[in-house]
């Protein structure tokens, strides 16, 4: 009929999409925001080429290095390497782009056909599936060197390992996504990921421990590990490329076959995902409608007439009420934020692990050499954490950041409050890690902690004098209650690393110093007077923000209103 509209095809919708997403990047780069984010993005590439191409070299050599002398059965351990590297690069990355989330092409009339190849072609442009595609066609080289008359087969197998990591790939991310879209799950979740990571850096000693009385316990655990790998993908796939090797074709078609099912049931799984998104599903945190009471029990009068009370807020001495009130705010925020509970106490599992690992070494000469500096060093790693807080300050705001600038409050006010909040924190941790430090190694003097304090207050004044402008030139939206999160802007990342490499540089420069001349006194008055010069900065910081705040009203609202 004449009066329809034809539905573009599956390839002319990609095709679209395609040139929409080029356009968001070129109309980007006509921002300042925009080119400093692209020319981030270059130079992450360019380290990220190093490791890739380095990579490929090793891989293509080791393949044909180990079929040229008949080990072909080590073949699965390269494998191995380029599985993990695939399935878990996009949870250590740190990307310093924007995440795009596909559900937001539904608003569009997608054939479900376009919808699913766009998901599956965005995880094979992925960096990570990039190097790991780039590692299999060096492994393929490797194999096509060592014996050309398998090549043919060797193509098969790895381009079914690497369909079986992209459909892998990105049907965990989507199932990740069902089981996190509830901020409790996220948390409990969440919660249980950083124990894990942290329960790792423990293991290295607890094996040592055991190591030492069973030298058996290590040799079982391979052995029983062997058996469980050789069927999993990696293990399937170095099989198969084996029995080739030796000629066996039935076997080796029978492990590629093996492959294929893998790969077949990922797709179904990512496919079952894709379908519930493409209908409709709505994974949010709203809770579900419920419908009103037929009747509401009128009050007694003298219920209904009694006005009421709001629990008074805080007021804190010296401080406006409008920084206390923000104040009393992050603090509320805090005990209901996982992550930010979890990063408080994290110095002190650092402190216990370095103590644990020290003892068991033998390395107890380090200790009984520079006594004086566990404390220092302990504190000096607890300021590295604050650049993810400090320097961010609006993460958690979310479309709430419209109040603080409609607000008849100045705004450096608000990011009093914040700095408050924030030097509670820094204090806190140092409470913390000299607790632990005084119970694995010994009490510090106070000399030396008076010192290291000062040092601290020098390094929060200045990381607050450059945060609080980040923080309001680029913003960078977090979610509440999330621990995976997006990194910090590329700008904002470059600046923080080279201010605490300043300032903790210059730390360690004053405190190696003063122990060369044996003159640690020197170091306090030092501290001090760089002190006066940050709160110097941080005033100067401070009265600049509210124009700041006036000019980049626009970039606040909208990266942290945007709906992701």
């Amino acid at each position: 009929m004449a009066g329809l509209i034809a539905v573009p095809g599956i390839r002319e919708q990609i095709r679209l999409v395609a040139y929409l997403r080029w356009r968001l990047f070129a109309n980007s780069l006509r921002t300042i925001k925009g080119r400093l984010q692209a020319v981030s993005m270059i130079l992450v590439t360019l380290m990220m080429s190093g490791v890739v191409f380095g990579g490929g070299i090793l891989m293509g050599l080791g393949s044909w290095a180990l079929v040229a002398r008949g080990q072909w059965q080590w073949l699965e351990a390269l494998l191995w390497i380029v599985f993990l590297f695939w399935q878990l690069y996009p949870i250590f990355a740190a990307s310093v782009g924007v995440q795009f989330d596909f559900a937001n092409l539904l608003r569009f009339p997608l054939r479900f056909g376009s919808f699913f190849a766009l998901s599956v072609i965005y995880g094979l442009f992925d960096p990570g599936a990039v190097a790991a595609l780039f590692w299999l066609f060096c492994m393929w080289i490797g194999l096509g060197v060592a014996r050309p008359e398998l090549l043919p087969w060797a193509f098969l197998v790895l381009i079914a390992f690497a369909a079986m990591n992209l459909l892998l790939g990105r049907m965990l991310l989507v199932w990740t996504e069902k089981w996190l879209a509830r901020r409790r799950t996220r948390e409990i979740l969440g919660f249980v990921f950083v124990l894990v990571i942290l329960s790792f850096q423990f293991l290295g000693p607890t094996i040592q421990h055991f190591q030492n009385r069973h030298t058996h316990i290590q040799e079982s655990w391979v052995l029983m590990l062997l058996p469980v790998a050789h069927v999993l993908p990696p293990g399937v796939a170095a099989r198969s490329l084996d029995h080739a090797f030796s000629e066996n074709m039935v076997p080796a078609s029978a492990s590629l076959l093996f492959l294929l099912f893998y790969a077949a049931a990922f797709f179904w799984l990512l496919r079952t995902r894709l379908v519930a998104q493409f209908r409709g599903e709505n994974l949010g945190d709203a809770p579900k409608p419920v419908r009103p009471a037929a009747r509401v029990a009128a009050l007694p009068a003298s219920v209904a007439a009694k006005p009421k009370t709001s629990p008074a807020s805080w007021d804190i001495p010296f401080v406006s009420r409008a920084s206390s009130a923000i104040f009393e705010k992050e603090i509320r925020y805090a005990f209901r934020s996982g992550p930010m509970l979890i990063n408080m106490f994290i110095p002190i599992v650092i402190v216990i692990f370095f103590g644990i690992t020290f003892q068991q070494q033998g390395k107890t000469d380090f200790i009984r050499h520079v006594p004086d500096m566990v404390f220092p060093i302990a504190i000096a790693y607890t300021f590295l954490i604050q650049m993810n807080f400090v320097f961010n300050s609006f993460a958690y705001e979310g479309a709430g950041v419209q109040f603080l600038l409609l607000a008849p409050v100045r705004f450096r006010e608000v990011m009093v409050g914040k700095n408050l909040f924030q030097a509670v924190v820094a204090c806190f941790q140092a409470l913390i890690v000299w607790i632990a430090v005084a119970w694995m190694f010994a009490p510090p003097p106070l000399l030396i902690v008076a010192a290291t304090l000062a040092a601290l207050a020098y390094g929060t004044l200045a990381n607050f004098a450059v945060g609080n402008i980040l923080s309001v030139c680029f913003p960078r939206k977090l979610e509440f209650g999330a621990f995976r999160q997006k990194k910090l802007a590329g700008v904002t990342m470059a600046v923080g690393l080279l201010a605490q490499a300043v300032l903790i540089g210059l730390g360690a420069a004053i405190f190696m110093l003063a122990r060369i001349f044996n003159h640690l006194d020197y170091a306090l008055p030092l501290f001090l007077v760089l002190v006066i010069a940050a709160a110097a900065g941080y005033w100067i910081s401070l009265k600049q923000i509210d124009r700041l705040a006036s000019s980049h009203r626009e970039a606040l609202t909208a990266e942290l209103c945007r709906q992701e």
